[in-house]
């Protein structure tokens, strides 16, 4: 991107040459005229996306010289990055490496689900700020360990061509993000009666039947805990797409996870023993 003052002499000339004022670029893209002035002024550098929005309403393509090869390479590392995070570009140590974190993820995802269950029925008995943000915080720490949890099923996917398991593996992780960041919002706009909300019943039980395919895929290589696991995941996902039965999932949850982080644990021991 160009660099300061430049960017805010060329931005402030666009703007000039075609006899708008801060006032009418603001209605337009909806930056606010303190941002202008001060991207304008030099003051501050701004973002590649902020500049793209400025350019767009002025009429400009912001591919026109205005975003340097740094900007793309900044862009490529961040998709690099991301990439890597959800190991779709990966090495084999990558996949390995991911395995150790991710049974350690499923201890504090285990107690932390329990920690939450708790506060819930606190917050529902009396609402208070300090229980909401301490919920808050507890459902914030379950979709980090419950990430770096399912990333460790997603490398094993990797690592034993299970397609099923993969699939489940992103699908687990897309859902459970939108399912807590649907209750952090609920709890900060004091809407705490959809909190719990049975929408996702459905769509979790259907996730776990692939999961538990997926995991059952894994037999050959991991053994009898994987047929354990695979089966204990069908049966709680069964359970949930029935509805009326749910409350049989919810009996199965602890024993499932706890056999979810023994199978994540013997990978690892089989990664550093080097026969995996």
């Amino acid at each position: 991107m160009m660099k300061q003052p430049m960017l805010g002499s060329k931005l402030l000339e666009l703007r000039t040459q075609q006899g708008i004022t801060q006032h009418e670029l603001r209605e337009k893209c909806h930056v606010s005229v303190r941002t202008i002035q001060r991207i304008e002024s030099g003051a501050v550098t701004p973002r590649a996306s902020t500049v793209k929005i400025l350019l767009e309403a002025l009429g400009q393509n912001p591919a026109d010289g205005y975003f340097s090869s740094d900007v793309i390479v900044e862009n490529q590392f961040s998709i690099k990055s991301l990439k890597q995070m959800l190991l779709i570009n990966f090495t084999e140590q990558q996949l390995k490496n991911a395995i150790a974190p991710a049974w350690i993820g499923g201890i504090v995802f285990f107690l932390f689900s329990i920690i939450e269950i708790a506060v819930e029925s606190i917050l529902l008995e009396e609402v208070s700020a300090s229980l909401v943000t301490t919920l808050v915080a507890i459902k914030l720490v379950i979709i980090i360990s419950f990430f770096l949890f399912t990333r460790g099923f997603l490398s094993l996917s990797v690592l034993f061509e299970a397609q099923l398991l993969k699939i489940a593996s992103y699908l687990s992780i897309g859902v459970i993000t939108v399912i807590y960041c649907f209750d952090i919002t609920v709890l900060l706009s004091s809407k705490i009666e959809y909190l719990n909300s049975a929408f996702a019943v459905v769509p979790l039980g259907v996730i776990s039947i692939i999961f538990g395919l997926g995991l059952l895929e894994l037999q050959d290589g991991m053994g009898r805990i994987a047929k354990i696991a695979g089966r204990l995941e069908v049966a709680f996902g069964i359970s949930y797409i029935t509805l009326i039965f749910s409350f049989v999932g919810l009996v199965l949850l602890a024993p499932l996870l706890i056999v979810e982080i023994v199978l994540l644990s013997k990978a690892d021991q089989l990664i550093k023993e080097g026969q995996l």
